[in-house]
């Protein structure tokens, strides 16, 4: 580019009139140009190699005769700069006529007047949704484990040809492709994606990057997944007590390298199955804090996590970080009385008799391994499959059973026998029955039966129907 001059040599305010010189490459002209010709140095222009230019080049007015200049196309241009808000100046306008320069020049002035002026900026969505997540990361509302969860939907997001452009040149047409190429997913992970998706679109309106009538996000169409999800697998009452007879009579270590022992084990199943919590808030009850013998139940105040391949301490459990973020507590007590107070009172003090006596179980957890680290998912998993496989329970599942199971059998057996929804949500640590209505589904019509039987027996009692 040019000097920038005005009609008659001079600046005339935001408006630049700009001889714009571009490289003719390998196309150069066969003759040397009548200011280079006089010149008597051209080691500032590199013996005329490239697009570098001396003063002379600089000021050069003659080369707009057509084809006059040997080593650049030359164009007469009118510019316009303006001042940002932030005190920056940006060139708005770049036109091959004065008018046109000043029209486009008090379009943007008003755009900047009614707030809706957008600066160029050349960063993609990918980069902004990863961003977001890495504050939140940063922040402490979501931990290393689902940061590394959200690397699936990045992947997504980045690998999409559409998004690699810069965030100003999306349209709604081309989200809305994209949405409609991921329909094989399940549709929660397709509710992920978008939420991820109008976070990045509307962090852009608010930086500015973008215009709010801009966002495609206020236009997509939230595409059904064609995802055909499983039901959820529990073990049936006749499985249940078959799987429990096999957990107090049988041995269920069946290697020397087992690095758990035989009581640990039990007392780890059993809890799980009669209190609906997870393993990995199993695995972080610590004895003196969490258990109230008293009250007869767990406070679940944490869970088990991986930070980096490593098994740590979480300071939240998994449906708790949504219960702070709406400003609630999180912590849920689990009493011991939900199918058999006795029983599962007598399996607690077992295992705390059993924790007690690890010496190398050094924070006084209830469920540890024999070197006093915490219980490992994957390992516990393994042993559990084995167990069931071994009990002869569910040898129909592809994949082999599983310790979520346990949960899933605790909270299929609390809507057989009629509980409230409310009451088994709070127990298994949700702000509402919504996940349990969609989890479970296929068992709630049982559910219903019950209540409408408890209704009618009611009735009777109070002889309603004369």
């Amino acid at each position: 580019m040019g000097k920038k001059f005005g009609r008659n040599g001079n600046m005339e305010g935001s408006i630049y009139n700009t001889i714009q010189k571009i490289d003719r490459k390998d196309k150069r002209l066969n003759f040397v140009c009548k200011i280079c010709t006089n010149c008597q140095d051209w080691s500032v222009c590199n013996y005329r190699k490239g697009t570098n230019k001396c003063q002379k080049c600089v000021e050069c007015t003659e080369c707009l005769k057509k084809g006059f200049c040997d080593r650049f196309y030359c164009y007469n241009r009118y510019s316009a700069q303006i001042t940002l808000d932030d005190g920056s100046r940006t060139t708005i306008a770049n036109s091959s006529t004065r008018s046109k320069t000043i029209e486009k020049k008090k379009e943007v002035e008003a755009q900047i007047q009614t707030k809706t002026y957008i600066k160029k900026n050349g960063i993609t969505i990918s980069e902004v949704v990863e961003k977001i997540g890495n504050i939140k990361f940063e922040s402490g509302k979501i931990i290393q484990n689902t940061k590394d969860k959200d690397k699936y939907h990045y992947r997504y997001i980045k690998n999409w040809k559409d998004f690699n452009k810069p965030v100003q040149k999306i349209n709604y047409e081309e989200v809305q492709n994209f949405l409609d190429s991921i329909t094989h997913l399940s549709q929660g992970e397709i509710n992920k994606i978008i939420a991820k998706l109008r976070a990045g679109f509307m962090k852009c309106v608010m930086d500015k990057i973008i215009a709010y009538p801009d966002n495609p996000m206020l236009r997509i169409i939230v595409p059904t997944s064609s995802y055909k999800k499983e039901p959820v697998e529990a073990f049936t009452v006749e499985e249940e007590k078959k799987l429990i007879k096999y957990l107090l009579k049988e041995p269920l270590i069946k290697s020397s390298k087992c690095n758990y022992d035989e009581r640990t084990l039990r007392n780890l199943f059993i809890s799980a199955l009669f209190s609906s919590a997870r393993i990995g808030e199993l695995g972080a009850i610590i004895i003196d804090e969490d258990i109230d013998l008293t009250l007869k139940g767990f406070f679940i105040r944490n869970t088990l996590t991986q930070e980096n391949g490593k098994i740590v301490m979480g300071k939240t459990t998994k449906t708790g970080r949504k219960k702070i973020q709406q400003g609630l507590v999180d912590e849920r007590f689990i009493p011991f009385d939900i199918f058999d107070e006795n029983f599962m009172l007598n399996i607690v003090k077992d295992q705390i008799e059993n924790a007690k006596s690890n010496p190398n179980n050094k924070e006084n957890l209830l469920f540890c391994q024999l070197d006093g680290k915490y219980i490992d998912h994957r390992s516990i998993n393994n042993i559990f499959k084995r167990i069931c496989r071994e009990a002869g329970v569910k040898l129909n599942l592809k994949k082999g059973c599983h310790t979520h199971m346990c949960r899933h059998t605790a909270t299929t057996r609390m809507i057989e026998a009629g509980m409230d929804l409310l009451v088994i949500a709070d127990i298994l640590g949700h702000s509402d029955d919504r996940q349990i209505k969609e989890t479970y589904g296929h068992i709630l019509p049982h559910y219903k039966n019950n209540q409408l039987k408890n209704c009618r027996n009611y009735c009777k009692k109070i002889k309603l129907c004369l």
